[in-house]
């Protein structure tokens, strides 16, 4: 071999090892193992021309020059990789590493576990929004609450209950599923899976002595899942369907108030494996979401009752006001003062003063049971009745008694209180009257300077039909006063908890018996307000005073 053809081996060797590092470039851009660079390729062309250039003209120094610019070329990518941002290692997809990976999957399920919780929790808010104007929103809300707890946590059944604050009960308000009861069944209630869920759907708890109760006083979400080994449940018999298992108690609170208004409760039928702690915590946290819905939905609720009742209120104040005489014709034979003072929202108070006949001026005072317009309705039914029948010769034992019989026939409402009715005849100066309840009548006798009380307590009108009322008669004397008035007078209250009491409305009456009627009723007015102060009253308070002439 010639020393021209030895020196072309060098040339060959280089293109070919250039064409083998071609080809492989080529192999791993086609299976994505590793990102390949057009530069990567553009160096191997220039390193091939050399070798072909040099052979067809020969010369090292055009050979080195072109070696050198694939090396230039090489140098920017090199600094790129050099560096750039670095990149995660890629790990080999060997047992072990697969093994590391599982972890990172049950933590993402747990992630999608809880995006669902959200948007259960969302649906429980839209709910609570809808709820507003829909009448059975609230048990459609408390009714989701519950299906989806028990979905989510796979129970067998479950129900949500709600306490009644003012009967210290809890109640179940929604049911669903096989729910195990863990309290006493009543002794007379067949073992049969129906009747025992129909008991169970409508059933009330005190708040001790079962577990529902005491979870709920307590206030702590609680897991049973041996319910044998806890003394509060209560295993009912040997029938497969009251066989326990296990148990979510969990208290739903107002937020931000430490106030139990509820409880979700969960059971899963002994055949099954009890609640994990995982489910526990899923429970827990759609609970959460179901306090936040029944906040929104009970402070709603309190704000459109509380606005009805003020709505109820007013009307209904106005209407009183507009019963009570506002001026009256001279009265035959009596000075005649009068006062009342209405507490908003109560309406209990009603006064009249019906110019009958020239022989008969009556005067009526009554106080009724509730508030609102119940209470106001009795009075404008009773005052109606007394307004037709005082024009006749009964006497006032026998009006009152007529009356009493027509409110008892009333039976869709509370209606029974205390009423006051008393005739005048200025022409014989004879004074009849008859009363109900506990409205007295007291008479400051002029001749001998004393107080002294006429009627008695008896039976409220509208509490038995057959009730009858007697009537109390004596001939009053120029100066007497004759006085009546509501409980809300003389139990008026001040800053230290006392009441205004009889003793003080009498020693009004005494000191200022050579007044009229009208002064002494305000005397008592301005005396009690002093009494009181800035205290708020809680009752009507009204006041008769007739001073015989």
């Amino acid at each position: 071999m010639t020393s021209e053809a030895i020196s072309y081996i060098p040339l060959f060797c280089t293109a070919g090892i250039a064409l083998i590092i071609g080809v492989l470039i080529t192999i791993i851009k086609i299976r994505n193992t590793a990102k390949v660079s057009f530069i990567s390729y553009l160096t191997i062309a220039v390193m091939i021309f050399a070798c072909i250039y040099t052979a067809l003209h020969p010369g090292m120094l055009t050979f080195a020059l072109l070696i050198l610019l694939a090396a230039v070329l090489l140098i920017p990518y090199c600094v790129m990789l050099a560096f750039g941002k670095p990149k995660a290692k890629e790990v080999e997809a060997t047992e072990e590493v697969e093994e590391e990976a599982k972890p990172e999957i049950v933590v993402e399920e747990i992630k999608a576990e809880e995006i669902d919780l959200i948007e259960k929790g969302r649906t429980f808010v839209t709910l609570a929004a809808d709820s507003f104007s829909d009448p059975e929103g609230m048990q459609t809300l408390l009714d989701t609450i519950n299906t989806t707890c028990v979905n989510i946590t796979q129970a067998s059944g479950g129900a949500v209950l709600l306490v009644d604050e003012f009967e210290d009960l809890i109640t179940v308000k929604s049911f669903t599923g096989d729910f195990p009861p863990p309290y006493k069944l009543p002794e007379d209630l067949p073992h049969k899976p129906l009747r025992v869920s129909t008991s169970f759907k409508y059933a009330q708890f005190p708040l001790r002595d079962n577990i529902f109760g005491e979870v709920a006083t307590a206030g702590r979400a609680e897991l049973v899942a041996e319910p044998k080994l806890d003394e509060r449940i209560f295993e009912n018999g040997p029938e497969d369907f009251l066989k326990l298992g296990s148990y979510i108690f969990i208290p739903l609170r107002l937020r931000g108030r430490d106030i139990v208004i509820g409880l979700l409760a969960l059971a899963r039928n002994p055949d099954k494996t009890a609640f994990s702690d995982q489910e526990f915590s899923w429970a827990q946290t759609l609970a959460g979401f179901a306090e936040s819905a029944l906040k929104t939905t009970l402070s709603f609720k309190q704000y459109t009752d509380k606005q009805e009742l003020t709505k109820e209120a007013d009307i209904a104040s106005n209407i009183q006001t507009t019963l009570i005489p506002k001026k009256l014709p001279p009265l035959p034979g009596v000075s005649f003062g009068s006062f009342t003072e209405h507490v908003a929202g109560v309406c209990s108070d009603i006064f009249d003063v019906i110019p009958a006949r020239a022989d008969r001026t009556s005067f009526v005072l009554m106080d009724m049971a509730g508030k609102g317009m119940n209470s106001l309705l009795v009075s404008t039914m009773i005052r109606a009745m007394f307004r037709l029948v005082v024009n006749t010769t009964q006497s006032a034992g026998t009006i009152l008694s007529w009356a009493n019989r027509g409110i008892c026939s009333e039976t869709t409402f509370e209606h029974f209180g205390s009423v006051a009715l008393i005739n005048y005849d200025a022409t014989k100066h004879k004074v009849q009257l008859s009363t109900s309840g506990n409205i007295p009548v007291i008479k400051f006798n002029a001749a001998k300077g004393a107080v002294e009380k006429v009627s008695s307590v008896c039976e409220p009108i509208g509490v038995e039909k057959t009730t009858t009322y007697k009537d109390i008669e004596f001939t009053a004397a120029k100066g007497d006063i004759i006085i009546c008035y509501t409980d809300g007078v003389v139990e008026a209250l001040n800053s230290n908890g006392q009441q205004y009491s009889v003793g003080n409305l009498t020693n009004i009456v005494k000191a200022n018996a050579s007044l009229s009627g009208k002064e002494i009723a305000n005397l008592i007015k301005t005396d009690i307000k002093k009494f009181v102060g800035t205290e708020t009253l809680h009752d009507d308070q009204s006041l008769l005073v007739m001073k015989i002439q």
